[in-house]
């Protein structure tokens, strides 16, 4: 092997390469490995041009993510003795939230097979699924708010050690945004929030206004899986021409499964699987899946994209897909436009509020150094009285419905990634409608930068696309209310 040297020294690229190399050598979590992978991050965040080296092209994405972090790490003892506390209570804390998988009365599963019959046309049936679903989370709710007290108290821990002062921090670094533009997301989408009570004030009258009634739409004709994956295509070839090829390419690899995932097997096939729905807001699911699929099969990056990056093409997908079939071309368009307004408070305003509960978890801890089941209650509560005000009662069986998301334990800051992907997606839609310029296609093809990147890649300076996405959001309602009415009065 030929090494790199000046005047005998060695470059910092070799340098870089040779601490790669070294990490390879031992599995993931192996002291020696993450102390290879810290001083490769020192290096790097010391000398940036390192990665201009083309022999660390394939790396630099990751590189970058490593380097953000380097003004937070501590001596190398202190990062080892940290690792294996951290590695200690994760590991016991989902092991406990895994257990309550075991009882058919505290499972996840459960909860997902009552929560399938949101939809029922029947209106006693939906009240079921809602006091199905809310009994299971009721019965996780003790054992739930133990392991997020306890993971939020480590992870406040850990950040105190390092001197950082937000708990998203470390998301940001990760996705390549900064706290202050996650901050700036999410009280720009707080100020909006008046657009869920409005909403709801539209589709109620055609379809129930009872808590339980959230997800039900208009009646419409049974579609295949087939014909939601053709919808899909079509949409974003309407929307981005360039990626009509990408698309139906993408839409032909999806399959029905027990859950909604798009995977790159070890001999570089694309893989995807949905769980069907037959309804238009299954066709939004399913364009959501092929978003995912399109980005995949078009990026030309060896990394995969990071949350923020990767939920915005799927929810631009489902978006243009929506749009697309809720034109008023047939007598169909009603159910399907009621079906994108509706997946758009979800995405945005649910996710919000998620994010919101977040943030009371770590904050309750911080001050009390947990969370009681009591506190957790009283927020999910009080936060969802507060998104649909007074539009529908939010009855308080629901209080405990916190304890279904096991991704607040697993994937911390993750439900933010649906607010930023869906104000995005309007953001781009409105700047680029038709893509005529292929930009989309471009950013597409990027594959795994920065979600700072992305954004630029998509023609917005900063963040000027949260107030230009927000600002597309309350005329697009407007629109789809105005067929959801038409349709549901000519029915």
């Amino acid at each position: 092997m030929t090494r790199v040297t000046r005047g005998g020294r060695r470059l910092p690229a070799a340098q870089a390469l040779d601490l790669l190399r070294a990490s390879d050598r031992f599995p993931p979590g192996d002291p020696r490995r993450e102390s290879a992978q810290r001083k490769v991050a020192r290096l790097v965040a010391g000398d940036p041009a390192v990665l201009l080296h083309p022999a660390l092209a394939g790396s630099a994405p990751m590189l970058r993510r490593w380097a953000r972090f380097v003004p937070y790490l501590l001596p190398d003892q202190a990062e080892a003795a940290m690792a294996v506390t951290n590695r200690q209570v994760v590991g016991e804390q989902l092991a406990a939230l895994r257990l309550l998988e075991n009882d058919p009365t505290t499972s996840l599963g459960t909860a997902d097979a009552a929560l399938r019959h949101l939809d029922d046309a029947d209106p006693a049936a939906r009240q079921r699924a809602d006091d199905g679903t809310h009994a299971v989370t009721a019965r996780r709710a003790e054992a739930t708010a133990s392991v997020l007290s306890a993971l939020a108290a480590r992870h406040l821990a850990d950040d105190g050690e390092r001197g950082i002062q937000d708990w998203r921090t470390r998301f940001a670094l990760v996705q390549g945004t900064s706290p202050e533009m996650l901050a700036h997301l999410r009280s720009s989408v707080a100020a909006a929030v008046g657009l869920t009570e409005r909403w709801w004030l539209v589709r109620a009258p055609l379809v129930g206004g009872r808590y339980c009634d959230r997800r039900v739409g208009l009646p419409s004709p049974v579609a295949t899986l087939a014909e939601h994956t053709a919808l899909g295509a079509d949409g974003i070839a309407a929307a981005a021409p360039s990626l009509a090829a990408g698309a139906r390419n993408a839409a032909a690899r999806i399959r029905p499964g027990v859950e909604n995932v798009v995977t790159i097997e070890a001999d570089g096939r694309l893989s995807a699987t949905v769980a069907h729905r037959p309804t238009p807001r299954g066709a939004l699911m399913v364009a959501h899946e092929t978003g995912h699929a399109v980005h995949a099969l078009e990026s030309r990056s060896p990394e995969p994209p990071g949350a923020l990056v990767g939920e915005t093409v799927a929810c631009w997908s489902a978006l243009v897909t929506g749009a697309f079939c809720a034109l008023p071309s047939d007598g169909q368009s009603a159910a399907h436009a009621l079906a994108l307004g509706d997946t758009l408070v979800e995405e945005l305003f649910v996710s919000a509020l998620v994010s919101a509960f977040e943030d009371e978890v770590y904050a309750t801890v911080a001050a009390h150094g947990v969370a009681t089941v009591a506190d957790l209650d009283a927020s999910w509560l009080r936060l969802h009285r507060t998104l649909f005000g007074a539009a529908t009662e939010v009855p308080s069986s629901i209080e405990s419905g916190w304890a279904r998301l096991p991704s607040l334990a697993t994937d911390p800051g993750h439900a933010l990634s649906y607010v930023w992907a869906t104000v995005l997606a309007l953001a781009i839609r409105e700047r680029h409608p038709h893509d005529s310029s292929g930009a989309i296609a471009r950013a597409i093809a990027a594959g795994g930068v920065d979600a700072d990147e992305f954004t630029a890649l998509v023609g917005f300076e900063g963040g000027e696309w949260i107030d230009i996405g927000l600002a597309a959001l309350a005329p697009l309602l407007d629109s789809l209310a105005g067929g959801v009415s038409e349709g549901a009065g000519c029915a």
